[in-house]
């Protein structure tokens, strides 16, 4: 399995922060976030496999994606750098940390345990793959149609901002649909975390989330000793949307030790 090179937007200067998003997402959902941090640091948000405007593979792994952000730090030279991964892309900075957590200064990770997670989507992938893409004639119609199924406004015009044209006009997903529910079980597997890594690393939960558990932070403990944990009081799973300046005030206290 070969890694791939990462579609990316760079803004800022400053120590260098690396935003990975989660499944479904897209560099495009931390623009606003990543503006901000800018001021700070040098940013750079990143288009994991298969979703935005990264490459389309019918791999679809944590530890591959990891070795997809790996090599985007090796071939930007970059030295030692922070990670704020979300939800999918959590994961993502739990296996980079599993095995080169050399590169990496402090980490945080947004709404997700290293635990295995039942299946939660099955509405979503329903719904996309009802969606008619040869008949669309606009984003409202796309809307429309994936009410029946999607009856959150919130979280269909999440899944919308994947919907784009192909060179013909004609609506097409943005990322790679197939590649995605085919391996949605591996996306969901537990990192199994080595003994005793010692980075720097948050955790940050919404209140009105249940994906990280009490019980989740004693397991977390054993193998990360020196994790921390936060609530962001009033967010649900998506926090950087939710609570965007209460979730930036948190990232700046840790990443720069104010």
């Amino acid at each position: 399995m070969q890694t791939i090179k990462l579609n990316y937007k760079h803004s800022g200067s400053g120590p260098v922060v690396i935003i990975l998003h989660g499944l479904f997402g897209s560099l495009d959902n931390w623009q606003s976030m990543a503006k901000m941090l800018s001021d700070h640091f040098s940013v750079y948000c990143l288009d994991l496999r298969n979703h935005g405007k990264s490459p389309h593979t019918e791999e679809f792994l944590i530890p591959l994606m990891a070795e997809d952000v790996m090599q985007f730090i090796n071939d930007h030279h970059l030295e030692v750098v922070n990670i704020i991964g979300h939800s999918m892309g959590g994961k993502v900075a739990l296996e980079m940390l599993n095995t080169k957590n050399n590169l990496i200064d402090k980490t945080i990770v947004l709404d997700i345990a290293p635990k295995s997670y039942p299946k939660g989507h099955e509405q979503i992938f329903k719904a996309m793959y009802a969606l008619d893409l040869e008949s669309l004639t606009s984003r409202k119609q796309a809307d429309e149609q994936l009410q029946e199924l999607i009856p959150d406004y919130t979280v269909r015009q999440f899944i919308l901002k994947n919907l784009d044209r192909d060179k013909d006009g004609k609506f097409m997903w943005k990322m790679n649909l197939d590649a995605i529910y085919k391996n949605y079980d591996e996306i969901n597997k537990e990192i199994i975390l080595n003994e005793s890594i010692l980075n720097e690393i948050l955790f940050v939960k919404g209140s009105l989330s249940k994906y990280i558990l009490d019980e989740d932070e004693i397991k977390i403990k054993a193998s990360l000793p020196n994790a921390k944990f936060q609530q962001v009081e009033g967010a649900g799973h998506w926090i950087h949307a939710d609570k965007p300046k209460e979730l930036l005030e948190i990232i700046n206290q840790f990443l720069l030790n104010k």
